[in-house]
């Protein structure tokens, strides 16, 4: 669900998308998904590499053969064959490679049809590759491979990382879809080994011919057919000591190179014990995670068994954890010293992997930036999305309590009021969402079906009715709650949604299809719009049948919520077939947002009616086929968003702050405790400020939201919003479902909140946001500081039982928290806790 834009840059956005707002959030445009990949979701680097085709224009600079490497960088058209594989960072290893003897026979350019021989013409058909592609073929393949007449050509060399080679990419531009036919029938002498869809719906075709193999692809860019090539040689030839070339030949590997083994002790301090396998490549690259060099290696072939023997291995590691990913499968997270290695093991195309990440714990990398972080708020996604990315802040900008000591009172008991507090982010308008919804009262909620004329909701066997279950369903009619009661329960009461469902199904004009692939250029940058059109599609429908001002609850010109529920298909890899709270940027030619009523929409939620079939086993492997489930999960969490809380997993899927254990994780139950101080849902606190020792009583948090605080430092001024511990009695049952894998005892919990704010001065005004986040890939996520993350116990449990004591624990700043506490007492509606000044 992944897009990241600079809250600078927002501010100027703002100013151009704002319409009858009585003030001005200029974060309010960092949108939601996050997979916020919907606004690129398409291929997004392969057009990068065009913008050279100028080379070819210039013969009389034989000089300057980087140009042609350029291109190479933003090369991740291969990771749609690889979706596993987080980064392809390589971009700073291909300079070297075209040092290759193109250099003094720049001649080449001559023999390129784009010379001024036929200028004239505006477009024109290549008749076959160069002097100098041939050459580079021979070089890095050993042989040449079919060439496609086209009206645009572009070649690469660079470094491949999935097989450790040098290789070669090409895209023909202007092909028709029987020219791609007539492509592939030159391959008639290669073996068609198989042939994939990736995440982008488009098919990709694996030749294989001796050593060299040839993937390729056909699709729509752009509204521009694309045919898209990749040829590399089965073989490493990356090293000559390299043992563990073979490519797929079956071997079984023994152990690392000596290459790899001196990358292994250069970049990691370390070799890391070695999986044999029958296929092995190993990659080097800058991480972008923890600001260092590291190591990643995929083992292919190895067996469950196998892979059991492997984390055997790791006897002289620490298990620091397990996460499960949005696929499905488990990572396990090792560190020794300063080394930490993640590990997992899943099927991909057939074949199953072990896939190994290792990386130092600090930054061995250069940060050239040392004074601002790429931090940001409220973004969040759809489940499995990715989120909460936004735009940079200087760090003298961020306002923390350090260094303000603990407020006195005899009883050893600081009554906090977090309604006091004066700098603070507004929590009706959540972080970058500039009137949002409200998130107490009885804010309205309009919920539009939606199906399409080549996708009814009659052919889906899709009922109006299973969406009025799944919002504002009776007790019993859901495998759960009701999006409406489990906000009406988590809140104490004092957020009753008054959900309206529309009767019937709106159908937009156009076939699904067409607004899959509708763009449109926003400052420079190509945005879907498609979900966005829909919607306002239906409220110029709407307006003509009913009031929309009546959605409008607190009276300041903006919808208070829109959910679109559509019965498109599932697709985790397409943005418009996910499901998200994102901002609406569809507006008039004077870049205001449509009114309908004298109301307009600031933001929507868009799901798919699928996600009520969806059900995992017991491996956490997700389906949604499943006709007789109700599940109201993904609307739950969505609507999470459209109230501003941020996602609390590690969309990087490095580290894992909440270990899953929140609604907005990847787990059914509550909200937590800090997500409650932000919604107003839970207004005081008590701090404990004993000079030696006090025992408390801790309620069940699930009746009445109390909640205890120990800190080093608080500032009265900030209420929830600076860096703190919070203790809740957990008890399963209501919201905390036992049978659905949450918390399994009762106990008292512990969470490490940092939402320290920071400040933007625009035009004469002061705006405030929340600075962590736990989604934002930035440093390691063993160090960095997270908004929210579970704190453990000596066994490594997160509730704490009768006889438990909270171990040595650290603020952000690397100050020992000033108290610990020990569990005295735990009863069916109360903790009773010693708390004891260190």
């Amino acid at each position: 669900m992944k897009r990241i834009l600079l809250v600078l840059l927002t501010v100027l956005l703002a100013l151009s998308l704002m319409v009858s707002c009585d003030s001005f959030d200029f974060e309010d445009f960092i949108p939601d998904d996050p997979d916020s990949s919907q606004q690129t979701p398409e291929e997004p680097e392969a057009p990068e590499e065009p913008e050279t085709p100028e080379e070819p224009e210039t013969p009389e600079e034989p000089e300057t053969p980087e140009e042609p490497e350029t291109p190479e960088e933003p090369e991740t058209p291969e990771e749609p064959e690889t979706p596993e594989q987080p980064e392809t960072p390589e971009e700073p290893e291909t300079p070297e490679e075209p040092e290759t003897p193109e250099e003094p026979e720049t001649p080449e350019e001559p023999e390129t049809p784009e010379e001024p021989e036929t200028p004239e013409e505006p477009t024109y058909l290549y008749t076959d590759f160069t002097t100098a592609e041939k050459a580079l073929f021979e070089q890095l393949l050993g042989a040449l491979i079919p060439f496609i007449p086209n009206n645009e050509y572009y070649a690469e060399e660079y470094y491949d990382e999935y097989v450790l080679a040098d290789a070669v990419n090409f895209y023909t531009y202007g092909n028709t879809e029987a020219e791609f036919e007539a492509y592939l029938l030159l391959f008639a002498d290669y073996e068609l080994i198989g042939t994939d869809v990736d995440e982008y719906g488009d098919t990709w075709y694996f030749y294989e011919k001796g050593n060299v193999g040839v993937d390729l692809a056909y699709y729509v860019y752009e509204g521009e057919y694309i045919v898209d090539v990749y040829a590399y040689p089965l073989e490493s030839t990356d090293s000559g000591d390299n043992e563990n070339e073979g490519g797929s030949t079956g071997n079984t590997y023994t152990d690392f190179t000596a290459t790899e083994k001196a990358l292994l002790d250069e970049l990691v301090g370390e070799v890391i014990p070695f999986a044999p396998c029958t296929e092995y490549y190993v990659e080097q690259y800058y991480d972008e995670y923890v600001l260092a060099d590291a190591v990643n290696f995929y083992a292919y072939g190895v067996t469950a068994d196998g892979f059991a023997a492997y984390r055997a291995l790791f006897t002289d590691y620490e298990l620091v954890g397990t996460d499960v990913d949005e696929y499905g499968d488990t990572w396990y997270f090792y560190e020794k010293g300063n080394l930490g290695v993640d590990v997992a093991y899943y099927l991909y195309d057939g074949e199953y992997i072990v896939d190994v990440y290792a990386y130092p714990l600090e930054s061995t990398g250069t940060d050239t930036d040392d004074s601002t972080d790429t931090e940001g708020g409220n973004t969040g996604s759809g489940e499995g999305g990715s989120g909460n990315e936004g735009g940079s802040q200087t760090d003298a900008d961020v306002i923390i309590n350090d260094g303000k000591g603990l407020p006195t009172d005899s009883d050893g008991v600081y009554d906090v009021d977090f309604t006091e507090a004066t700098n603070v982010k507004n929590v009706t308008n959540q972080g970058y969402y500039l009137d949002g919804c409200p998130t107490t009262g009885s804010p309205a909620v309009l919920v539009i079906p939606v199906d399409f004329s080549d996708i009814t909701a009659e052919s889906k066997g899709y009922t109006v009715e299973s969406i009025v279950n799944a919002f504002k369903g009776a007790d019993g009619t859901t495998d759960y709650y009701s999006v409406h009661d489990y906000y009406y329960i988590s809140s104490y009461g004092q957020l009753d949604l008054d959900i309206t469902v529309l009767d019937f199904w709106f159908r937009p004009e156009f076939a699904s299809s067409h607004y899959a692939d509708v763009t449109m250029d926003y400052y420079g940058t190509e945005t879907f719009v498609g979900d966005q059109m829909i919607m306002d599609e239906a409220l110029a429908y709407l307006e003509d049948i009913m009031d929309l001002s009546s959605f409008d609850s607190d009276g300041n010109g903006i919808i208070d919520s829109i959910v679109l529920i559509n019965t498109l298909d599932i697709d985790s890899g397409v943005d418009f077939q996910w499901a998200y709270r994102y901002w609406n940027i569809y507006t008039d030619a004077d870049g205001y947002y449509y009114e309908y009523d004298n109301v307009s929409a600031n933001d929507y939620l868009w799901a798919s009616y699928q996600f009520l079939y969806e059900t995992s086993d017991s491996y956490g492997n997700v389906s949604y086929d499943d006709e007789s489930a109700m599940n109201t999960y993904t609307y739950i969490h969505e609507f999470g968003h459209v109230l501003g809380a941020d996602d609390y997993y590690d969309t990087a899927y490095v580290g894992s702050p909440m270990d899953g254990y929140d609604i907005m994780d990847s787990m059914l139950g509550d909200h937590n405790a800090y997500t409650k101080f932000n919604f107003g849902w839970i207004t005081s606190s008590r701090l404990v400020v004993a000079g030696e020792s006090v025992t408390l009583t801790l309620e069940d948090f699930s009746q009445n939201g109390d909640t205890i605080i120990i800190a080093n430092n608080w500032d009265s001024t900030l209420g929830a919003y600076q860096e703190y511990f919070v203790l809740v009695y957990y008890t399963n049952g209501g919201l905390n479902p036992e049978d659905e894998g949450y918390f399994s005892r009762d106990g008292v919990v512990v969470y490490h909140v940092n939402a320290s704010l920071y400040k933007e001065d625009y035009e004469g005004e002061t705006y405030y946001d929340v600075y962590n986040n736990n989604t934002s890939p930035s440093d390691d996520y063993g160090t960095e500081n997270n908004l929210i993350e579970l704190v453990t116990s000596d066994e490594g449990n997160y509730t704490f039982v009768v006889g438990d004591s909270l171990p040595t624990v650290t603020d952000d700043s690397g100050n020992t928290l000033a108290y610990t506490f020990t569990v005295d007492e735990l009863t069916e509606d109360a903790a009773t806790i010693t708390f004891t000044k260190i």
